[in-house]
């Protein structure tokens, strides 16, 4: 049985900060995330403007893109309901795939930090799990690597 390639997920990563770039919306571009030593590759992208004025987020002190291979991507909202209750952490899934296009992630959360669209919380769909191998899924993130070599995640 042959070595199964594993493709680097932050060239991917850093494709969503810049399509998000594009859009309007300010970020701190794509760092690596998840547990040290696990299978699964996750990667988030810090977003840098306060969403305070939208009705869904008047609570939220900080705010961030995850995505990792088994989920696809998810809005994070770190919220402070009340001094008594510390923080709650919401997963808003937006429901996109495992590994959509950086244009359609950048214009879905556009459109929610305007207020036009609005995700739901809670459950996040799994698309795939990150120990089955898939040569197809491999590829397509590996095309983000040959366009941006030797990439650090960092918003250009």
């Amino acid at each position: 049985m042959g070595e199964r390639k594993r493709a680097d997920a932050i060239s991917y990563g850093r494709a969503v900060a810049n399509a998000l770039t594009a859009v309007g919306v300010e970020n701190g571009g794509a760092a690596p995330a998840g547990e040290p030593g696990k299978l699964k590759r996750g990667l988030g992208i810090s977003l840098l403007d306060p969403y305070w004025h939208i009705p869904d987020f008047e609570n939220s002190v900080r705010m961030s893109l995850e995505w990792d291979e088994e989920h696809g991507w998810a809005l994070l909202d770190v919220n402070e309901p009340g001094a008594a209750r510390g923080y709650a952490y919401t997963y808003h899934d937006l429901e996109l795939g495992v590994l959509p296009e950086p244009a359609d992630v950048a214009r879905l959360v556009d459109s929610v930090l305007a207020g036009k669209e609005r995700l739901s919380g809670g459950f996040r769909r799994k698309y795939r799990m990150a120990i089955k191998h898939n040569v197809d899924f491999e590829a397509a993130l590996a095309a983000y690597a040959a366009e941006f070599p030797g990439d650090s995640g960092a918003p250009l």
